[in-house]
Order: structure tokens, then sequence, then C-alpha cells
């Protein structure tokens, strides 16, 4: 036993110091940007330049477009970039705690400030002092957060949860959202002052689909991580699953796509990827050509339905009051195209 081990230890290492031969496409690297960012289109460039005009400057910044196009990459790169690299870099969640809890663990507490402090704490503002707070989903902060926010943003002031007196933090803000803000101002759920005053630099991030020349390049990258991950040699692609890949729209964009090339990773037995060895479905596409002008259009209204759905996490009533339809309409034509819960 101990000899079968030894052996293939020394197998092992003899393959790690070997070099690799690979496909020509596959030894390529990835085309990276000088901020760490992969893919090389046109969209892609112009995010690039708007990043460059942000890095050392101490404005906050806003980042929009749709759930998983890489806001908290996009993030983390103008930080690492930045002249607060050496500082802490903190992302939250804005959507992921009830009003109280995040207000908790934005500012902090004194003791006794609620029933269960004993103690006091720092909270995000004060751990981040420094450096860089991202803010996700920042549509989906309560009003009276969004109150506070705004004092730190204009005094740099925090105030912890049970304290009269306030103390300064330097904090650079970048905030994201896949939402409309200005719908939601509109609607009165987002602050207008808030609103003005997070937009002093938006930098919208393209869909996917906007940025197809960068499919292949993402995929690769993706899949020389999954392999170095598990501990195995460089995959190669086979043509038919490059153009299986460059064929599929990606709603759920990037982070679809690296979670696609994850799962083919685990599935591939041999050295390279196959289409069989993506969960995509070009034969529903190619069915589109049969189809009638009725069902081509219920196909489109109910993937916009499901997208919207996805968005609010199945909240019936924010989907219809973003759609612009009375609830009672939206769950008929759910109905009628056949959307369960369990869909979205």
């Amino acid at each position: 036993s101990l000899g079968t081990f030894v052996l293939t230890q020394h197998q092992l290492l003899q393959r790690l110091r070997a070099p690799k031969t690979v496909a020509p496409e596959a030894a390529s690297p990835a085309l990276r940007s000088d901020y760490g960012l992969i893919g090389s289109s046109a969209p892609m460039r112009a995010v690039y330049q708007l990043l460059g005009k942000v890095l050392h400057n101490p404005v906050s910044v806003l980042l929009t477009g749709e759930t998983g196009t890489g806001k908290e990459v996009v993030a983390r790169a103008i930080h690492d970039c930045g002249f607060r690299r050496s500082q802490a870099f903190i992302a939250q969640n804005c959507a992921s705690l009830p009003e109280n809890l995040l207000e908790s663990e934005l500012f902090g507490y004194r003791k006794g400030a609620f029933t269960g402090a004993e103690r006091d704490r720092k909270g995000l503002f004060d751990a981040a002092d420094g450096g860089t707070l991202f803010l996700d989903e920042i549509g989906d902060m309560p009003l009276a957060l969004q109150a506070k926010l705004l004092r730190v943003l204009q005094e740099g002031e925090v105030r912890p949860l049970g304290s009269t007196a306030t103390h300064k933090v330097d904090v650079r803000i970048i905030a994201a959202t896949h939402r409309d803000l200005r719908a939601l101002v509109e609607e009165g759920r987002f602050r207008e002052d808030l609103f003005y005053r997070l937009s002093h630099f938006p930098i919208a991030l393209p869909p996917l689909r906007e940025r197809a020349e960068d499919i292949l390049q993402l995929a690769r990258h993706f899949a020389s991580e999954a392999a170095c991950f598990l501990q195995r040699d460089a995959y190669r692609w086979s043509e038919a699953a490059l153009d299986h890949l460059a064929g599929y729209a990606f709603p759920g964009n990037v982070r679809e796509l690296k979670g696609l090339i994850a799962r083919a990773v685990l599935l591939c037995e041999g050295d390279e990827l196959l289409p069989e060895h993506f969960n995509l479905h070009p034969a529903s596409q190619a069915e589109d050509g049969g189809m009638n002008l009725r069902e081509r259009l219920e196909r489109v209204e109910r993937n916009m339905l499901l997208d919207c759905l996805r968005k609010n996490r199945g909240n019936q009533s924010q989907a219809a009051r973003e759609l612009g339809l009375p609830r009672r309409t939206l769950l008929y034509r759910m109905d009628r195209l056949k959307i369960s819960p369990a869909d979205v």
C-alpha cells in the first residue's frame, strides 16, 4: 500500500512538472484588461475607459446591469486597482437582511441599544474605514435606511444605534443594482436625493448577449480555473462545443456561463469538452422556425414574465407593479402561459 501511494504521488508530480501540450485555442490565455477583467468587446472597452476615470478619484460609483453581469467583480477591480487597495473591501447585499438587522450591520450599535446588545459592536462602515464598502442591490434598501446612508455620503458621519454621538469615517461607497432606480424614484420607493447622490458616476455593465465575442474567452478562462481547482490537465475544446456556446443567449449572463462550464468540466471524463457536456437546449431554439406569430409572442411574453418574477424573487405584487399590470391580470397571464411558482 505504501509503495502504491508513493508511485501515485510520483506520477502526479511528473504530470504537474511536465510541459502541457494543449490545443492552440486552449494555450492562448484569456484576454484580460489592466483591471483583471476578461473581455475585449467594444462594450467592455467602454467600461474599461470609465473605470480608468474613477480609480483614483474618491467619487461614489453606481454599477447597473442585469443580474449576473459581474457587478461585484467590477467593484473589486475598482478597489484593487485604486488608491484604497491596501485597505479593506467589504460587500453587503442590501436585500439579504431585514431592515433592523441591516441597520445594525451597517452602522453598528452600543451596548443596551436593544435586547441582546450585550456589548458595543462596530458596523460595516467602521470596518471599511479607509477602504471600500460595496452595497449590492441598493434598490432594495428600505427608505429609512436610505436617509441615513445619504448622510454618510454627504457628511462622512456615522451614528451607531443607541448612541447620541456621531463620528467620521472615510469610506468609498460603490453601489450596485439591477433595478431601474429612476423608475423607483417616480414610484416613491427610492429617495430622489440619494439617487442623484449615487449617480454621480454611473457605470452600466453590458449583458453577455451584447458582448458575444467575449463568450469564448470567458468560457476558456472558467474551464482553466475549474481544471486547476480539480487538479486536472487543461481541456481541449471541440469546435462543436464552441459553436454550441456561441449560439446561446445566456439570460443569466456571466454567472450562468460560469455555472455551465463548471458542470461541463465535472461531466467530462476525457480531455475534450463536447456539446453533450453542456446543459443547453438548442433543439428547442431550432423549433422556433415552425412556430406561428401567436406562439412566438406567447413565448416572448412568458420569458418576460419569468424574468420579472425572478428579479423580484417571486413577489407577484412587486412584479405586477414593475410591469404596470394589476396583480389579477398578472395571475391570469401566469395561468394562461402555464407559469407556476416552481418555474420562478
